[in-house]
């Protein structure tokens, strides 16, 4: 039978390159490719939000890769998502969502901000009109 396990060698050099290990563990106490690398992620991840995550992260390109290959879109949406209402693409962090209002899954990182204002009354905008109509109706 044929053993397909990495050897731990590779994990052990795998961590040396993580940018985390120089930053946290070791406070940049490391020679200088190792702290040029470190620094040059942190200025990255100040111009592009969790830049690391999004696109050097192997958990982060399995996400991509997941929203990629779905099925379903399985994100709540309302007809008026995009149109006229653009508070969740505004709010969206990892810009995954299109003036439409549909959301691309490929660059949606689940981090369910969206959701959240879909049902509150008081961030949502179609919901915030709805109310205002009805409480204008009943004061009539």
């Amino acid at each position: 039978m044929l053993n397909t396990t990495p050897p731990p060698q590779w994990a052990e050099k795998g961590v040396e390159v993580e940018p985390f290990k120089t930053a946290i563990t070791v406070g940049f106490d490391r020679s200088a490719p190792f702290v040029a690398y470190a620094l040059i992620l942190l200025v990255l991840g100040g111009l592009y939000y969790k830049f690391f995550c999004r696109y050097l992260c192997p958990l982060g390109a399995a996400m991509a890769l997941g929203g990629k290959l779905r099925v379903l879109d399985w994100l709540p949406r309302r007809s008026e998502c995009g149109q006229p209402c653009q508070t969740c693409r505004h709010r969206c962090a990892y810009d995954a969502i299109e003036k439409s209002g549909a959301i691309r899954y490929e660059r949606c990182f689940q981090c369910l901000d969206c959701v959240g204002i879909y049902h509150d009354p008081g961030r949502c905008a179609p919901i915030m009109l709805m109310h205002k109509k009805d409480k204008a109706r009943n004061a009539s």
